[in-house]
């Protein structure tokens, strides 16, 4: 078997064999394909894409890659063994809300979450902003921290499907990463190598994600959905709005803040506005994840279960007990409003300079530019252009106001935290054209404040 021979069929947009993909990936794997042949093919698929059989045979060969989580050791009598993904986007802290809430049900969850890359914050990197936090357990330590306090959140595994994390960097250098094709496979094969028996998937839509388009997000899930059904893990997506920042902090640290502000909310602050997005989202990927756990099949009666599992504290302690076991620093802070000691995380958040940025005219925000902002972010140093960068946890934006909301001339819209007034200088220019403002009737006002944040459910 040839490689030339293997691009030149898809390149001619003939269907490849199961052998001839497995041949690519455990050849690319073992180094004995070059780069460029490799390039060759994946722009091929990116061009031709893939049929079913074919997709189905490339996520199969790449889970199988390395060494697959075997985590039967939780399995409980009616109970399944879960996992959440996320597309992710701009000021996307689902999954450090979602995990302890439905941890706190009893549901046992072993979660590896990845690291950012362009605009997309990774979870990974949100974590590192807590002092001594270790997002680097190995899988050993991590399942015997799941089965001592039901979670462990860590960084992806360097074991786990080793052809994607080899295939990722070359799409990352050969404007490859956009293919939905190449997205499903690189996923569902990670997910399928984690030892999960249901996973739930996140699919963000909207200019602060990968998939901009809400067809696209839909396509992207189906897939993801089916290659799932052919492993025989039962895949359940919500498509979820990403068109502005999610919630009200993009960073590091304060979204870490935000996490805890969320976790720590009473009945009041829980039903408040001004959270409406992160709490739609968070309550129903929770929700599904509890029924996919086999602890509720009413996605209603869950949502009220998980409002008070927030409100009880029971939600935060989860948290907290997670901080603790991976090594993260915690120390009591006096909460005014409530008049009480809690436990809170040690945030890396120094920062040495606060501009407020402020509306240019009256009117109402009509748009807000998710991938604007993310890339403002990236300028600051809060994420990374390439893999190395390092990251500056304390960097970021606090929004006073959002999409539908009404402002006056020189009143304050978001908060930049920042450590250099030269990379400020190069992120201002997209905060001020992420922001839009106009002058709008009542009815486009209720709309803009009435759109929808579950766009779908797959």
């Amino acid at each position: 078997m040839r490689m030339y021979d293997i691009i030149q069929k898809k390149r001619d947009k003939e269907e490849l064999t199961k052998e001839e993909i497995e041949y690519f990936v455990s050849e690319y794997s073992a180094d004995r394909i070059p780069d460029y042949q490799a390039s060759a093919l994946l722009m091929a698929i990116y061009l031709n894409k893939l049929t079913l059989n074919e997709l189905a045979y490339l996520t199969n060969a790449m889970a199988n890659s390395a060494y697959k989580l075997d985590l039967s050791m939780l399995k409980r009598e009616d109970r399944y063994i879960i996992d959440k993904h996320s597309t992710g986007g701009v000021g996307d802290k689902v999954t450090l809300i979602v995990l302890p809430i439905v941890a706190s049900f009893g549901v046992e969850i072993c979660k590896m979450s990845g690291r950012g890359l362009g605009i997309t914050g990774g979870t990974a990197d949100k974590l590192e902003s807590i002092v001594g936090y270790d997002v680097n357990m190995p899988l050993e330590k991590a399942i015997e921290q799941v089965k001592e306090i039901g979670l462990c959140l860590i960084s992806q595994s360097g074991d786990i499907a080793i052809a994607d994390k080899k295939l990722y960097a070359l799409r990352d250098v050969t404007a490859t990463v956009e293919s939905t094709d190449l997205i499903a496979s690189s996923i569902m094969s990670k997910k399928i190598a984690s030892g999960a028996e249901k996973v739930l998937l996140d699919v963000t839509a909207g200019s602060g994600a990968f998939m901009k388009k809400v067809e696209d997000a839909k396509i992207l899930a189906n897939k993801m959905v089916e290659l799932g059904k052919l492993a025989g893990i039962e895949t359940r997506a919500v498509i979820t709005s990403m068109d502005e920042p999610l919630g009200r902090c993009v960073g590091n640290s304060v979204e870490l803040k935000e996490v805890i502000s969320f976790l720590l909310s009473d009945e009041d602050r829980l039903f408040a506005d001004d959270i409406k997005d992160l709490r739609e989202v968070v309550f129903e990927v929770a929700a599904q994840m509890i029924k996919l756990a086999g602890f509720g099949d009413d996605i209603e009666i869950n949502k009220d279960a998980i409002a008070k599992s927030i409100i009880s504290g029971s939600a935060y302690d989860k948290f907290i007990e997670l901080v603790k076991a991976q090594g993260g620093k915690v120390q009591n802070v006096h909460l005014d409003e409530y008049d009480t000691d809690v436990e809170m995380p040690v945030l890396k958040d120094e920062v040495s300079y606060l501009k407020e940025i402020t509306a240019e005219a009256n009117g109402t925000i009509v748009s807000i530019d998710g991938g604007k902002i993310g890339e403002a972010l990236v300028c600051l140093g809060g994420g990374r252009n390439k893999k190395e960068d390092i990251i500056d946890s304390a960097v970021g934006f606090e929004f006073k106001k959002k999409v539908g909301d009404s402002v006056r001339e020189g009143e304050v819209i978001l908060n930049c935290l920042f450590n250099d007034k030269n990379k400020f200088n190069e992120a201002f220019n997209y905060i001020k054209d992420a922001i839009t403002i106009s002058y709008v009737d009542d009815e486009k006002i209720n709309e803009l404040q009435g759109k929808p944040y579950i766009l779908d459910i797959i």
